[in-house]
């Protein structure tokens, strides 16, 4: 894993990539976000479990809190941008804030594993503010020259998350 890279590189083009894809969620700009991902998308939030033994996996490797393809998130933001969206009008206030960002490049020099560490706090009346942390795991490929996103596993720090915060896209 490269913890800080050249910007020149490869890797830091990814970086910059994964940041720009950040900051296009927290501008609520989902159509140009969506732009950004391969056609393959998926988007998976493995379910948290409590263990006894530390030894154990710390989230199911069989059942998801969260699973969208391209196809199921162009049909929530055009929901989103509806006049029917009425159970997120007003919308959340939402920011993420991206940290620890890793990437690794692949064999073939088109495929990356990006890692990092994501806060996100999200306000709405009139639910109290909440703060979520997360590990973020996508994998970003090179298609036709330009970079995707193919993959992203979200790993909540919660051991039981509430709806908002399965639903908010990391």
């Amino acid at each position: 894993m490269t913890a800080f890279v050249d910007p020149s590189s490869p890797e830091g083009a990814v970086v910059e990539f994964i940041y720009h894809e950040t900051h296009l969620l927290n501008s609520d700009r989902y159509a140009e976000w969506i732009q950004l991902l391969g056609e393959e998308f998926e988007y998976r939030m493995p379910n948290p479990q409590l263990r006894d033994d530390p030894r154990a996996a710390p989230y199911s490797d069989k059942s998801l809190l969260s699973w969208e393809s391209i196809h199921s998130l162009r049909l929530r933001f055009d929901r989103l941008a509806s006049e029917f969206a009425w159970a997120d009008r007003p919308p959340a206030f939402h920011r993420r804030h991206l940290t620890a960002v890793r990437v690794e490049a692949l064999a073939d020099g088109e495929t990356w594993n990006v890692s990092c560490d994501e806060l996100v706090a999200r306000s709405r009346t009139p639910e109290p503010p909440q703060l979520v942390s997360a590990l973020r795991e996508d994998v970003v490929q090179r298609v036709g020259g330009d970079l995707r996103l193919a993959r992203r596993t979200v790993f909540l720090d919660v051991d039981r998350p509430d709806l908002a915060q399965i639903a908010l896209l990391f």
